[in-house]
């Protein structure tokens, strides 16, 4: 197996056991969580998603910064507190969103599977989160680094152009869903979906079996 397929299953599996935890974990308590206990988890949820989105600004913000410097050292400190931005704000901000959304769904009335909103930020996020553990782990850790190795210029050096302008798109797609998903949590659009009816037979006299 590729390191790219070990990154993606891996990243998948996580994700797919934070959605599932706190799903069980709700279905084993009763009661929910209390107002006070609701705005902690709710701070908390702000709190990683300010990470996340400030991560992606000063990623933004770096990446063009390459445009208007011309000095090698200059271009690699760029591209270096990229990575740092996307190890310590990106990637903790998008798991720790995720995973106190899923819980303030769970624990509240709003559930996971009873509004459609939610349903859809449920799934923009996790397409997200691995947009980013793939496409953009390439883009900024491996083929930005690598090329710092080779003794050509990166603004003569062809891959690392391609590599910039694929990230460039890559900091485009992830700012689309960051744009959705606040718009879907402001809206809260669909509303709500419609349970399913289970039909039921009736015995002679009107008695329900």
């Amino acid at each position: 197996m590729s390191k790219d397929a070990g990154v993606f299953l891996g990243t998948t599996l996580l994700l797919v056991l934070l959605i599932i935890i706190p799903i069980w974990i709700g279905k084993k308590k009763s009661n929910k969580l209390n107002m006070n206990q609701k705005n902690w988890w709710l701070i908390s949820h702000i709190f990683f998603v300010v990470i996340f989105i400030g991560g992606m600004l000063g990623t933004t913000l770096l990446a063009m910064s390459t445009n208007f410097i011309t000095k090698r050292e200059h271009i690699y400190a760029a591209h270096l507190f990229i990575e740092f931005f996307d190890w310590f704000l990106i990637i903790p901000g998008g798991i720790g969103s995720f995973f106190t959304g899923i819980w303030l769904a769970v624990r509240t009335h709003w559930g996971v599977t009873k509004y459609y909103w939610i349903m859809a930020k449920l799934g923009v996020t996790f397409i997200a989160i691995l947009f980013g553990s793939t496409y953009m782990r390439i883009w900024i850790h491996e083929t930005a680094g690598d090329i710092f190795v080779n003794t050509i210029h990166p603004l003569n050096n062809p891959l690392y152009l391609n590599s910039r302008g694929m990230l460039f798109i890559g900091i485009a797609i992830s700012f689309s869903f960051i744009i959705f998903l606040v718009i879907i949590s402001y809206l809260k659009p669909w509303g709500k979906i419609k349970e399913v009816q289970k039909p039921f037979l009736k015995q002679e006299g009107g008695e329900k079996r």
